[in-house]
């Protein structure tokens, strides 16, 4: 049990840091993060032409960012046990 509660620390900031890294995935349109975009605003990508509405501030979903982040803890958690299941399976053959 004890292990379970030192792994969730790791886990959420491992999540926290693929979900910052999302923010390379997107589109100018929707949104930058993946699966839900929390990245509004700012500049276009190089090779398109600058307006006025690229000057707005970057604005940030910060739900979508906690959505992300915990769908992402989820994954490596269930990974985690996958694994754990898997390794206590073959000790026991």
């Amino acid at each position: 049990m004890t292990r379970l509660i030192l792994l969730w620390p790791r886990l959420i900031l491992i999540a926290t840091i693929i979900t910052l890294a999302t923010v390379l995935v997107g589109n100018s349109a929707r949104g930058y993060g993946f699966p839900f975009p929390w990245k509004t605003g700012g500049c276009p990508p190089p090779g398109i032409a600058l307006s006025e509405s690229c000057l707005l501030a970057i604005s940030s979903d910060w739900l979508s960012f906690g959505l992300d982040a915990v769908i992402y803890t989820l994954v490596g958690y269930m990974l985690v046990l996958a694994y754990s299941k898997n390794l206590a399976r073959r000790r026991l053959i």
